[in-house]
């Protein structure tokens, strides 16, 4: 189906999608968070996988807090994990401090876990009042719109 739509495009591209693999497709359901109470019901982590940054919590410019929120992510992020590191070096003799090169995957995943629960009030209070500044922000232009431009065809003539 793909091939048959691609009628112009360069052969590269059709190439590219005649020879890759089926199974190495992700078809994953993206989902746009328009509202801060998605972030108190969400479950951001699996095992070892979690999500960080924008990822967790997507943000309208209105604060311009979006890239320290990710900064404070991932400095908590990193804690949580040499927490975790530390909590489990700790009752290890020298010898087996030195073997011991990384956590085993339930610590991984427990600190992804505390990462998680740390993370998610800061980014609802952030969120809300972002989302509620750009409903304001909506609102106002709207209201400017309707107040300065009363025919909205005005500028085809």
């Amino acid at each position: 189906m793909i091939l048959h739509s691609l009628d112009g495009f360069p052969t590269e591209v059709v190439q590219l999608i005649e020879g890759s693999e089926i199974e190495s497709l992700s078809i994953t359901r993206l989902r746009y968070r328009a509202a801060p109470w998605d972030l108190l019901l969400g479950k951001f982590q699996k095992g070892t996988v979690t999500v960080a940054g924008d990822a967790m919590h997507v943000m309208g410019p209105f604060l311009g807090q979006g890239g320290s929120v990710a900064l404070e992510d991932a400095i908590v992020l990193a804690r949580c994990l040499s927490n975790k590191l530390v909590n489990t070096v700790d009752h290890l003799l020298t010898s087996e401090r030195e073997m011991m090169r990384t956590m085993d995957m339930h610590e991984v995943g427990e600190a992804m876990d505390q990462y998680v629960k740390e993370r998610r009030m800061r980014v609802v209070q952030l969120s809300t009042q972002a989302y509620l500044i750009g409903r304001l922000v909506k609102f106002a232009c709207n209201i400017f719109t309707v107040v300065l431009f009363r025919n909205p065809t005005n500028h085809t003539r």
